[in-house]
């Protein structure tokens, strides 16, 4: 039988792949293979039933909660600031107004932002239109919200007339003292509980890899990515992948928060 296991190719996701996937694998008699996508696609198809495991979108999570559960602890939470989950924009956050370009590859990001804007700023009169890729932002939105590897690199580069860069994991931090979660590693219900296990082991021994050999994985994504070795490892050094207490309490305040927007 095969597994399909959803992969998001971000380099905030490297530390949960060093030696489990993306390349085709054994696990308990099964097959597993991993299948790249971007987050929000990722939990279009979670919620057709067609991925089996993976680290899906908070806001998807919640959303087909019924039918996935918890791998573990292991999740993409946040120390404080996410690095790159980041709004570009001419005015700060809290006077934000016009239309707000998103990308199309979030879920929770995008979730999180009205959030922010509504809840703890009232700005309610804020319209959003999704975009492809930051290579087709025209620089006719007020704003555009960027996440993963596209947003590190605008980030380093700037966007055109969008000289203020807020990071929203911060944003929420500095609103209820607690860290952000953004994904969770999870797995259909009904899956057997001895291929849930060695998964859990392989994410765990991964994770573990991952702190032993950090300098010269780091390395390595520089130059397939090209950021500097130290950036990417100080990236990674902000995350928090085994989700604590407090990124419990957040996400059930978050889930709380966009029960309002349902």
């Amino acid at each position: 039988m095969i597994l399909r296991i959803g992969h998001v190719p971000y380099l905030n996701m490297v530390p949960f792949h060093q030696g489990f996937g993306p390349g085709p694998m054994e696990i308990d008699g099964r097959t597993l293979e991993f299948h790249s996508m971007s987050p929000r696609a990722m939990g279009l198809e979670a919620e057709k039933g067609l991925v089996d495991a993976g680290a899906l979108s908070l806001v998807d999570w919640l959303k087909c909660s019924t039918h996935y559960e918890p791998i573990g602890r292991f999740g993409i939470g946040v120390k404080r600031p996410a690095g790159s989950v980041l709004l570009f924009s001419r005015v700060p956050l809290a006077y934000l107004e016009g239309m707000c370009a998103v990308t199309d590859e979030t879920s929770t990001s995008f979730r999180l932002l009205q959030i922010l804007l509504e809840k703890r700023y009232n700005r309610t009169t804020i319209t959003f239109g999704r975009i492809a890729s930051s290579m087709l932002f025209d620089g006719s939105a007020e704003s555009v919200l960027l996440i993963g590897d596209e947003a590190l690199r605008a980030k380093a580069e700037g966007v055109k007339g969008l000289p203020l860069v807020t990071d929203l994991g911060e944003e929420w931090f500095r609103w209820h003292n607690l860290p952000f979660v953004f994904a969770r590693w999870v797995i259909r219900t009904g899956i057997r509980q001895e291929v849930k296990d060695r998964i859990e082991d392989a994410l765990e021994t991964s994770l573990l890899s991952t702190q032993t050999n950090i300098e010269s994985l780091a390395l390595s994504e520089s130059f397939k990515r090209q950021f500097p070795a130290p950036v990417i490892k100080s990236y990674w050094n902000g995350f928090a992948y085994r989700l604590t207490p407090e990124h419990e309490r957040s996400i059930r305040l978050f889930q709380e928060l966009i029960a309002l927007y349902v």
